[in-house]
């Protein structure tokens, strides 16, 4: 008996082994070539590849066209999954690689046909722009076929890569349309509703323009919505009961915006400008974007050198600098979805300028891994696809920048080789990308802000409700001029900052518009510590950074210090020791922090859900389905509220409470309940709630083993609303701070590394000087690998 046992677990223990040599060699298989030579006939002429410890490649060529091949190579190599995720997102073709987990997103994604528009985009190219892609999308190729394996995903999925197209890299493009832009019409939608059943000035004291954290580049005052009294709002004048069982969750902050400034040469050592950069999107296995530098000569003959991050998928330099200039971005939040009423003539004709209009009706198949092909219907008007209220039974034409071919192109290229802030201007406001803040600083010294990518040019009415279908017609009168764009040039400040909030005032707002920006907490301290720096260094900018101290939410400890001022209960006095001795930052052994965003959190809900059930149940034409806390889709309310807890208006105050101070005092109970109990809250730190979760997409199917596709998890600082703009699985992607014609002192840092491949030694590398915000340097450092792009034999 026992013989057979051990016979037993001898060959359970060879089966392990043998699969997990299996496991490695597939893993092998599909790992990058660094070293060596590679021939391809689609070369002009040799390219060579150095990479250092991290993997920055860097790429010399002769001609921008090769070192485009070369890229496109290298991401094919390191990164093509997520290229291919990227395409297939913005698309809806993830159902076919997945399955029917994605259906649902397909099925919302074709309505905008981005592969058409994607066409479209390709075959508006001028043949220089052409001759680029083309050239990336055979480096993509080619890097992909000189795998020995499919990259270890598909082996995982069990299904086939797919060669890439030219389209692809604008698909790719669109998939960073739907991050940046409010592609599912929520502001629109909720302002919409809202119009039906309240009056303006109600509105405009739920989202209001105007915040306590305003800091445009050019002030400008604006109104402060009086507080509705009881003839416009009255909670209490339903009994206690209608609000019985309120429903609906937090939403998370899914937009933590991103940050970048300048500062001036005046400032600096040198006379030349710095640039900071940290661009905040979603963390994922492998991270956003791929860092490079390229080496090539212009028409010329002049060196060109530009060092930056590039997006898998696209042949370009995002963010970076090129020893003359460096810019970054940061999402603008200006108004480039509309929604439009349709009024039916029938059931598939709408109203137009013209007269009755058919809808235009067609189908997509979406093709789905292991089941039948799923075919939906859609419809079109001639503003763009047709969408459904989430809030009532309206109909709405969705119009939307991205679905224009002529918003998007490659032009973006061109920054590589711009030499001075207004060159580098030039290129940004004919970009065809998502619209975003450019911020621009220049080896002279000069520095400037303007808008990157398409702006419509509009009547003049307000888009950020639903417009009829006669504003329609004349709202959208083309693209605005690029002379008329908003610009900011070499401030008297000498400083520029942009952190998602408003940024424009006067006619730079109108041309711009308001598509839900995020209120000005981080953008204010920015703005603040700037101001108050006599002279600028990289050092002193990765510090302001780095900055997590909580002023925004000292306005809830406020709330909370107030309320307990008297209170005699243990657990509340227990509670209220950690709030006063809190850091006054978002560091992660600090308890008093995280009772404190507990608490704003909680008690936002609370307030939302009341408003909600309130302000929902005015329509007669509501839908059931919606939760009430809908009004968090609404922007700016973080202002309302605040006003609300300290203006402390009966009218806006659910009748369950006597009092305001009611509500906070069942709000922090709430809280140390949650929290396992007064006993417990030591233990409550905000590096226990903010722990990193930069995770593969695939890590959760995989029992066990899956974790080891993740970064290691790491207690973060910062939170949304500081400069160190901070969440588990969202912040920063990446952070450059540089100065142009001094690159050798800049600093970067990046959530994961180079490669996509876990077998890598460059899959993890430079991860925890992000984690630690130490400095590492921007340019690539000493070669270790060094592969040859040569002519085919």
């Amino acid at each position: 008996m026992f013989l057979w046992l051990k016979r037993g677990l001898l060959l359970a223990l060879s089966l392990c082994a043998i699969l997990l040599i299996t496991v490695y060699w597939l893993l092998s298989s599909s790992k990058a070539r660094l070293d060596g030579n590679y021939h391809s006939s689609e070369l002009t002429a040799p390219v060579s590849v150095e990479r250092d410890n991290l993997g920055v490649p860097v790429i010399s060529g002769s001609n921008r066209q090769d070192v485009a091949f070369a890229t496109g190579y290298l991401h094919a190599q390191d990164r093509f999954f997520q290229m291919d995720l990227n395409r297939r997102n913005s698309a809806g073709e993830l159902s076919e690689l997945v399955g029917s987990l994605a259906l649902n997103h397909d099925k919302t994604q074709r309505k905008h046909r981005f592969r058409k528009v994607a066409q479209q985009v390709v075959e508006q190219m001028s043949f220089n722009e052409r001759v680029v892609l083309n050239s990336y999308t055979a480096g993509v190729n080619e890097g992909l076929a000189d795998l020995d394996g499919k990259p270890f995903e598909y082996w995982l999925l069990n299904v086939e890569p797919q060669l890439w197209k030219n389209e692809d890299t604008f698909l790719t493009v669109f998939s960073m349309y739907m991050d940046l832009n409010d592609n599912e019409f929520k502001l629109d939608d909720v302002k919409g509703f809202l119009a039906k059943i309240a009056s303006r000035e109600v509105i405009e004291f739920l989202s209001p323009l105007r915040t306590r954290w305003d800091s445009s580049l050019i002030p400008m005052e604006l109104p402060t919505p009086t507080t509705p009294d009881s003839t416009a709002v009255d909670l209490r004048s339903k009994p206690a009961e209608f609000y019985a069982g309120l429903n609906g969750e937090t939403i998370p902050d899914s937009f933590i915006g991103s940050n970048n400034w300048a500062v001036a040469g005046s400032l600096t050592e040198s006379g030349a400008a710095i640039v900071e950069d940290d661009m905040h999107l979603a963390h994922r296995v492998p991270t956003i974007w791929y860092r490079a530098q390229f080496n090539y000569p212009n028409a010329k003959g002049d060196g060109v050198q530009v060092t930056g991050v590039t997006l898998p998928g696209a042949p370009l330099i995002v963010v970076g600098s090129n020893g003359h200039v460096a810019w970054g971005f940061t999402n603008s939040y200006g108004d480039w979805v509309d929604l439009v009423s349709l009024e039916m003539a029938d059931d598939n004709r709408y109203m137009t300028s013209t007269g009755p209009e058919q809808l235009e009706t067609w189908q997509e198949t979406i093709k789905v891994k292991g089941e039948e092909a799923v075919t939906v219907e859609y419809q079109q008007s001639r503003w763009g696809p047709v969408v459904n209220s989430r809030y009532d039974s309206s109909r709405y034409a969705l119009r939307w920048t991205a679905h224009n071919p002529s918003a998007t192109n490659v032009k973006l290229i061109e920054l590589e080789q711009a030499t001075t802030v207004f060159e580098a201007m030039d290129v940004a406001n004919q970009s065809g990308i998502p619209a975003q803040n450019f911020t621009v600083g220049d080896s002279q010294g000069n520095i400037a802000w303007t808008i990157a990518g398409r702006i419509p040019l509009r009547s003049g009415v307000d888009s950020t409700f639903p417009l009829s279908w006669e504003q329609a017609e004349d709202n959208w009168l083309g693209w605005l001029a690029v002379d008329n764009y908003p610009r900011v040039v070499n401030p008297e400040s000498g400083r520029i900052w942009t952190a998602n909030a408003r940024i424009a005032s006067g006619e730079n707002l109108e041309k711009i518009g308001d598509g839900g920006y995020l209120p000005g907490p981080r953008q204010k301290q920015i703005e603040d510590s700037l101001k108050k720096l006599t002279t600028a260094s990289e050092n002193k900018l990765l510090e302001v950074a780095l900055d997590h101290r909580a002023l925004y939410m000292e306005n809830w400890r406020q709330l909370i210090l107030d309320s307990l001022q008297t209170d005699t209960d243990s657990k509340r006095q227990a509670f209220l020791s950690y709030v006063e001795n809190w850091s006054g930052k978002a560091s992660t052994n600090d308890v008093g922090y995280r009772l404190v965003r507990e608490f704003h959190d909680a008690l936002n809900l609370k307030v939302h859900q009341s408003l909600g059930r309130y302000f929902r149940t005015l329509s007669a034409d509501a839908r059931v389905e919606f939760k009430d806390s809908w009004l968090q889709s609404l922007n700016h309310d973080q202002e309302m509220l605040l006003r609300l807890y300290q203006e402390q208006p009966e009218n806006w105050l659910n009748p369950k409470y006597s009092s305001w101070n009611e509500l906070y005092l069942e709000t922090i109970d709430e809280v140390i309940a949650d929290l396992g109990g007064a006993d417990k809250l030591a233990e409550a730190t905000w590096g226990q709630r903010n722990t990193s979760a930069v995770n593969h997409p695939l890590s959760k199917a995989l029992p066990v083993i899956g974790q080891w596709l993740n970064m290691p998890e790491a207690e973060l600082t910062g939170d949304v609303w500081m400069p160190k703009a901070q969440k588990p699985a969202a912040g920063v992607s990446e952070r450059m701070i540089v100065s142009p014609g001094h690159e050798e002192q800049g600093i970067f840092h990046m959530p994961g590394g180079q490669s996509g491949h876990p077998l890598s030694p460059f899959y993890k590398a430079g991860y925890m000087d992000w984690v630690e915000g130490k400095k590492s340097t921007f340019l690539p450092g000493k070669t270790l690998h060094e592969l040859h792009l040569m002519l085919a034999e």
